[in-house]
């Protein structure tokens, strides 16, 4: 085993395309690196295989096909890294690197909580021996390479990293500034989650990674490309992540940012696509009980189809009890390919209990079973009465890559706008629409939105005071609420 993940190790991380050419003497084109890095080999955590190692195959194949060319993607797996092994491994990884180029890390692996720290925390592993790389000790390692850092962190708690989704708002993490671009699977209380059968092994990959290579690759028909113009920016991604992946709440910093993380030839992707491509909702917010929920999606080759709606209770997914209906096919079960539309209805009993699911499509091949989709919904069919609260960080400075941090405390799903206002309660500019809240794990639970203090038209807002409005809708009724003011700075002035 040892062995072969050696000569895989020594296979994938071998020089894989020519750097981009210089387009102008004063404006060379960025030069691309990355370092991959798995782990699913442990003491104390639950074994993952192949889980991590086939996220980061498949994200090494969709990078490969971007059009600016790698001049190196180099991938560890199974190593039990040191600060000391993990800052050797990222000086190889970018080494060469100046300050016009692009260097992506993904990490796959357990996050691991530690009491009383607040910072996130990577377990890595030979099966042997493990280690623990903070979130600390990553930016530490990645700071010392010149460029652009894309960092991606594949794990539970991942968010922590960033101070996203913590239990108080904060309005700068270690990764504040432009060279950094943090994309996470998870707040920083929520765990991520695996692909795993109704018998609990694992199989195959996690559900984060699968929608980042869908909304990157070919076979995904660069879902996460809306405007399609053949560039996919931080934002683009984030924005896709969100909408793909509901099992957790993926974090970004900072908001807004179009740093291209993959660059593609427009076209007809050519190759084998995806199972299932172009999952459509027509809502996610289920507010009627008698209402089905509908949807509908693209398959691209023949297949048995399952769809499965997963509950959760007390905090937990109950993916060992989902509620299972199998599409329809030929006699022999197949469904052949084709734009498909299907209405689910909610389990007798549990039309009238508020609260969020999982809409799950499940390919079967033979005697193995893949997940193809897998969105956040929200069943607002009850009435909650609310106390609503709004948490806010009393100052930030925009200039000093800092954001804006929020909680609003609520009970149960909502759907809610939150709006930015001045000190004129005019409004500077809209964080949320009619959005659905997510399961984030916050104790009270709650919602935490940022704002980057920038207006609706992208420029910097004035310094000063402002406040956040939102606006509320539970089983039908209508609430609101107003924050206490907080402060806007700017230039050198202290936080």
């Amino acid at each position: 085993m040892v062995s072969r993940l050696l000569a895989l190790f020594l296979c994938l991380t071998m020089a894989c395309g020519a750097s981009f050419a210089q387009e102008a003497a004063d404006s060379p084109a960025p030069v691309l690196r990355a370092l991959l890095i798995a782990s699913d080999d442990f003491v104390t955590q639950p074994d993952t295989t192949p889980s991590s190692y086939n996220n980061v195959v498949a994200l090494r194949r969709a990078l490969l096909y971007d059009s600016r060319g790698y001049q190196r993607i180099k991938v560890s797996v199974n190593q039990a890294l040191d600060q000391q092994a993990f800052l050797d491994l990222v000086a190889a990884a970018y080494e060469g690197a100046k300050a016009t180029d692009i260097n992506v890390f993904y990490l796959s692996t357990h996050g691991i909580q530690q009491e009383g720290s607040g910072d996130f925390f990577a377990l890595l592993s030979d099966g042997e021996k493990e280690t623990l790389l903070s979130g600390a000790g990553i930016h530490a390692a990645l700071q010392t390479v010149p460029g652009t850092k894309i960092v991606i962190l594949d794990a539970c708690y991942s968010g922590a990293a960033i101070n996203k989704g913590m239990n108080s708002p904060q309005v700068t993490s270690r990764f504040a500034g432009p060279e950094f671009k943090v994309l996470t699977s998870a707040g920083g209380l929520e765990p991520s989650f695996l692909w795993t059968d109704g018998a609990g092994t694992v199989q195959g990959g996690s559900f984060f990674a699968q929608a980042l290579t869908e909304g990157i690759s070919a076979s995904g028909l660069y879902a996460a490309d809306v405007n399609k113009d053949g560039t996919i920016t931080l934002n683009e991604l984030y924005t896709h992540q969100l909408k793909a992946y509901g099992a957790s709440t993926p974090r970004v910093y900072p908001l807004e940012d179009q740093t291209p993380v993959l660059v593609y030839r427009t076209g007809r992707p050519t190759g084998t696509l995806r199972a299932v491509t172009g999952l459509m909702l027509e809502s996610a917010a289920l507010e009627d009980p008698q209402e089905p929920l509908v949807f509908s999606y693209t398959l691209n080759q023949q297949a048995r189809l399952a769809y499965q709606l997963i509950y959760e209770q007390e905090g937990d997914w109950r993916f060992n009890q989902p509620q299972s209906i199998a599409e329809i096919g030929r006699g022999d079960g197949i469904v052949l390919p084709g734009r498909k539309e299907a209405a689910l209805r909610l389990q007798s009993g549990l039309n009238e209990v508020s609260g969020y699911l999982l809409l799950m499509l499940i390919s079967v091949f033979e005697d193995r079973s893949r997940p193809q989709a897998c969105v956040l919904l929200s069943v607002q069919t009850k009435e909650k009465q609310q106390d609503l609260r709004l948490e806010t960080a009393p100052v930030f400075n925009p200039q000093k890559g800092e954001e804006a941090a929020f909680i609003l405390r609520h009970q149960g799903p909502i759907t809610y706008t939150a709006a930015v206002l001045n000190d004129v309660e005019e409004t500077v500019v809209t964080l949320k629409s009619r959005a659905m809240s997510r399961p984030m794990h916050l104790q009270p639970e709650g919602s935490s939105l940022s704002w980057n203090g920038r207006t609706r038209n992208g420029e910097l807002a004035a310094p000063g005071l402002y406040t956040l409005k939102v606006t509320v809708w539970s089983g039908g009724v209508l609430y609101e609420v107003i924050s206490e003011p907080f402060r806007l700075f700017l230039g050198e002035e202290a936080s």
